[in-house]
């Protein structure tokens, strides 16, 4: 399976695939096309809707022809999309083409740079513990969820309601993890997507008031750490280049970069 080569550059997609073949009951929308030619599969394109189009292409293929491809196949069948995420260059490349041939805006919605984590520097952990979030703890977690939706640009208008779901789910899997300070919550962080030799990160957040105090950068690092005894080789997660602290953070605790994503929005057109 191509995207198991580089699997923590892939993530994202795999991830997915992998829960929706364990018969996960998240999505509701699932699409997923593939590009090949008679050696084997190019590209693969994968949508949960209402999210933006997944992309992922094997190494030295022809981009531009495979992308087109592809861009052609979801007219025809009168698929609109909202944008595209995927290695930077396929996302660029798929953005162009798909505003050609719609006649769409294109913004550059996010940069993203993907870190993988085998090792971790356990000497920026500080005072606190580590422990899973509980059902005790759901005021904070939506609180703090609302909190890293719209200060991380992703949603200004968070449906609180949905929002609780989400995170009554996260409890109820054991997904959601929290630091705490003094008997004080002081910043979260969740695990997703599970890939087989890895697992990724997201959902780091800490409060306004609390930030600047090490707080984010115990909490991945005790629960990197934590990942990482309990078997998994490496950790990954994605970080918005357009914030540094956050990376620091990460570059702290021992995440290397492997890679550059980015994601695209697409606006009006004919699709």
């Amino acid at each position: 399976m191509h995207l198991r080569r580089d699997e923590a550059l892939s993530n994202l997609m795999l991830g997915i695939v992998l829960s929706l073949e364990a018969g996960s009951s998240h999505y509701d929308d699932v699409t997923l096309v593939t590009v090949h030619d008679d050696r084997g599969r190019l590209l693969a394109g994968l949508r949960t809707a209402p999210a933006n189009l997944i992309l992922y292409a094997a190494a030295r293929i022809p981009l531009d022809e495979s992308l087109q491809c592809l861009a052609y196949g979801f007219l025809r069948e009168g698929v609109s999309l909202p944008g595209a995420i995927g290695p930077k260059e396929v996302a660029e490349r798929f953005a162009a083409i798909w505003s050609s041939l719609t006649d769409c805006r294109v913004e550059l919605e996010m940069p993203l740079r993907v870190y993988e984590l085998r090792t971790v520097n356990s000497e920026v952990i500080g005072e606190g513990r580590l422990r899973l979030a509980q059902e005790a703890d759901l005021e904070w977690i939506v609180s703090g969820t609302v909190g890293f939706l719209v200060d991380g640009g992703l949603d200004n208008a968070p449906d609180l309601e949905g929002v609780r779901r989400a995170a009554r789910r996260q409890v109820e899997r054991q997904d959601l993890y929290l630091w705490e300070h003094e008997g004080e919550i002081v910043s979260m962080a969740a695990t997703t997507r599970a890939t087989g030799r890895g697992i990724a990160l997201n959902q780091v957040y800490t409060p306004k008031e609390l930030r600047g105090r090490g707080y984010a950068t115990s909490c991945v690092a005790s629960l990197g750490q934590h990942l990482l005894d309990s078997g998994y080789e490496f950790c990954t997660l994605f970080a918005d280049l357009k914030n540094p602290t956050s990376n620091g953070v990460y570059l702290r605790v021992g995440f290397e970069p492997i890679g550059d994503f980015a994601a695209y929005r697409f606006l009006g057109g004919t699709a």
